[in-house]
Formats: C-alpha cells, sequence, structure tokens
C-alpha cells in the first residue's frame, strides 16, 4: 500500500470471510502476492475448521495444488507459517478427544445438519450407545413398511464396535435414515436403540410399525425386533442363509466335490432352493431331498436340520412370495461409505462428518423426491437378468401352488437361482442383489 491509503478488508473473527472492504487511494498499488499469500492462509484456516481430516493432509492438498501456478507457488504459506493458525482453528470447532469415551461431550454446533437439523438423538450416560437420527428420518421410519438394518465395523471409531443403521425405501431408493454407533451387539443394546425410536416416534406422534424388517441372521438383533416390534415380519437376508450354507460346505471338507461333483451340487442348490417353498412344506421339502445322502452330505444335511429346520426358525429364512429377498443393496452401501471414508477406523470427528454428509445427501434426495425432480431409482435397481429371474420363479411358484409340478421338481428348477460361488469363503453377489421394495 501508499501511505495516505485508507483501503480496509474487514473481515469475521476467524479471519476466514470477508464481510466488507475500503476503496484504496488513487495510486495505491495492491501487492498481488500478500494478497495471494492471505488468501490461501485463510483457506487454510477455513478447511481446518471444517474438515475433519488430518490438518497436515488439508495442507498437502492445498500445497499441491498451488503448483498449478508457478509463479504464485513460491507464495503460498509454509507449513511453519500455517500450522498454529490451522490447529488453532481445528480446536474451536474439533476439540481433543477425551482420553475415555465416558467423556466425550458433543455440542449441538457438532451435532446439526447441513439444514440446521440436530442429529444427536440420543446418547447413554457412559455413551457406548450414540444415536444419529434427525426427526425428519424418524418420520420416513414411520411412514416406511419395509425397514433394511445393518452393521458394519471398518470405518468406526476405535471406541465402538460397530456402526448399525437402519435404511428405509422411498419410491424404490434406499435411504440411511438412522445411525447407531455401539459398544457391543448384545440384545439390550439393540432393544434400546428401538426404545429410543419409539419413544421419538412418540413425541413426534406417529407410530414405528413396519411389516418387514430385512436383517442378517445376527443372534441379539432378531430378538430385539421381536420384542419391540411384535407384528413386524423378520425377514432374514436369503443371500446370507445362502452363504452360511456354503461356508458350512467349506467346513465340512465338501468343498471339491461341491465344485466337480454334479449330484453333490445338486443337493447343495436344492438345500438352499427349500427357502422359496411355502412355509408349511419346507420340512416335506427337507425329507425328499435328504433321500440317499451319505458320508459329509449326510453331516451337511444334518447340520441343516439342527440349525435351520426348527419350526420357528423356519420364516426367518423362508422367501416364498417375497420381493425383497437380501440385504446385498445395504452392503453395497457400506462398500460405499468405507471407500469415502478412504481408512479404517476413523478418528471420532472424522466418522462424525462422514456421516452429517451422508445425512445432508439423503435430505437432498428425499427433497428430489418429494418435488418430483426424480422417481427415485438410483441405488437400487433392477437389472433385466433379475427381472427373467424373478418372472422364472414366480411361474414355478404358481405351478407348484396350483399343484402342476412336484415339490422335487420345483426345488430342482430353483436351484439353478440360488447364488453360484467362485469361492466358498467369500462373499459373491447372488442374482436378487439388485431390487426395490415394490
Amino acid at each position: 500500500g501508499s501511505r495516505g491509503c485508507s483501503g480496509k478488508l474487514y473481515t469475521n473473527l476467524d479471519a476466514t470471510e470477508v464481510i466488507r472492504t475500503g476503496e484504496h487511494a488513487e495510486g495505491c498499488r495492491v501487492d498481488a502476492h500478500a494478497f495471494y499469500h492471505q488468501q490461501q492462509l485463510n483457506e487454510l484456516k477455513r478447511l481446518a475448521a471444517g474438515d475433519p481430516r488430518p490438518v497436515l493432509e488439508i495442507y498437502d492438498e492445498l500445497a499441491s495444488n498451488a503448483s498449478t501456478s508457478l509463479e504464485t507457488a513460491a507464495y503460498f504459506p509454509t507449513w511453519e507459517q500455517a500450522r498454529n493458525t490451522m490447529y488453532y482453528s481445528r480446536s474451536k470447532r474439533y476439540p481433543r478427544l477425551p482420553a475415555r469415551r465416558q467423556d466425550l461431550r458433543l455440542t449441538a454446533e457438532q451435532t446439526t445438519t447441513k439444514s440446521g437439523a440436530q442429529f444427536l438423538m440420543y446418547h447413554s450416560p457412559t455413551n457406548d450407545i450414540l444415536i444419529f437420527a434427525t426427526e425428519d428420518g424418524v418420520k420416513l421410519l414411520a411412514q416406511s413398511n419395509c425397514w433394511c438394518g445393518d452393521g458394519t465395523f471398518k470405518i468406526v471409531p476405535s471406541w465402538y464396535q460397530q456402526l448399525f443403521t437402519l435404511h428405509v425405501f422411498l419410491r424404490g431408493k434406499l435411504l440411511p435414515v438412522v445411525y447407531c454407533l455401539t459398544v457391543r451387539k448384545d440384545l439390550p443394546t439393540y432393544s434400546r436403540i428401538f426404545e429410543v425410536l419409539h419413544s421419538k416416534a412418540e413425541e413426534l406422534g406417529v407410530q414405528l410399525e413396519p411389516a418387514k424388517f430385512v436383517c442378517d441372521f445376527e443372534t441379539a438383533l432378531i430378538p430385539a425386533i421381536q420384542g419391540n416390534f411384535p407384528n413386524t415380519r423378520v425377514q432374514g437376508c436369503f443371500f446370507h442363509f445362502c452363504q452360511a450354507v456354503l461356508r458350512q460346505v467349506g467346513r465340512l471338507g465338501l468343498r471339491t466335490d461341491y465344485m466337480n461333483n454334479q449330484e453333490v451340487r445338486k443337493k447343495v442348490k436344492m438345500l438352499m432352493a427349500l427357502a422359496f417353498l411355502p412355509v408349511h412344506l419346507v420340512p416335506a421339502g427337507f425329507e425328499i431331498i435328504n433321500v440317499g445322502t451319505s458320508g459329509q452330505l449326510e453331516a451337511l444335511f444334518q447340520y441343516f436340520q439342527r440349525e435351520w429346520l426348527p419350526a420357528a426358525t423356519i420364516p426367518l429364512w423362508n422367501v416364498h412370495g417375497v420381493s425383497v429377498r437380501t440385504n446385498n443393496h445395504l452392503e453395497g452401501w457400506h462398500s460405499r461409505m468405507n471407500k469415502r471414508a478412504r481408512k479404517h477406523h476413523l478418528g471420532f470427528y472424522q466418522f462424525l462428518q462422514l456421516i452429517l454428509d451422508e445425512q445432508g445427501k439423503t435430505e437432498t434426495v428425499v427433497r428430489q423426491i418429494d418435488d418430483g425432480y426424480t422417481h427415485g431409482r438410483g441405488s437400487v435397481r433392477r437389472s433385466a437378468a433379475y427381472g427373467v429371474q424373478q418372472r422364472r420363479v414366480a411361474a414355478l411358484t404358481g405351478k407348484l401352488v396350483h399343484n402342476e409340478i412336484t415339490v422335487e421338481h420345483f426345488l430342482s428348477a430353483i436351484s439353478y437361482h440360488t447364488p453360484e460361488p467362485l469361492r466358498l469363503y467369500e462373499k459373491q453377489k447372488c442374482f436378487c442383489a439388485k431390487q426395490s421394495a415394490d
């Protein structure tokens, strides 16, 4: 600047936003390099305050971007110049975590969505359960007949064992609406989650009574659902049912026979096809295909009878007449979240920002659907192959119900539509992975 120039720049207290400027005196030259330096320093401070990534990672990214203009790159703030001010900006938004989970205190500002809604619905006294959901999210639960629930552990902060999420379909699109960080995966934990949701729904004047709850075969989750939603049908994931059977094939040393012996392969696939029979026909179907088994194949059938044939268990894995058979679409969501996280076991504030961002995306999609800008097709699509499979299954089911084919014929034909694994120990996609809740 020059002597006698009254040009001024007014910023907020954090010097991250320009509020207004004063005119420079005629002939006063602005130092472009100094202006660039301050501009970049302000951007570093802004990102440090709002981006939960490590401060050094943020700095390195902007320093790399500065190289696009080598003329000004020399005036980019050095790490020594930026470090303290970046950490200061960070500390005001993301204070240092306490040593113990029990001492964690989250402010309203930290748990407010981009639209201004409060996101932290509940935290237990020791923070062993944190439930994140908006009031609109609970209303979406109340409007939905089909819920999908699943847990993941890869991205959760080290204090917690899992992230348990609830998703609903809105015009064919699967949307996450509730996020729960939990230290344990036991019956009291799941029951507490559902109790909190019921309480919030009552406060909002709505009821939570889904007709169906699709989930994995988790020992603690299923009784928690049955205890808190007595009129809800619990639908175990068909693919995970098949996966459990195929794992047992591997444990019993049947892998080679399954891959190379057509008779063994057919028996195993017909065993999985029992899921498509009407519930009352499942025991008879099992006896039909059990005829003539011996050795390790007989051991597989004994396992199946013990684990899957009790009368109270059959409805959990039976998919007769069911449209949503798997949780694979939900696992696809977990996979996308893992990719966005870019590493396992995020820092707590990084994790919080990740689900806040996802909540923002959900709110945008809901508004688009409500305003007619999208038909809701996107994350969960029907493939042409899936349509063919569905029609084939429906046709065979119709023939069975009308006594046009035998149970054995039905199981033999349906067996071609069970998951076809490349490896018995890895997760595979099944034919019904892409579908909607129509």
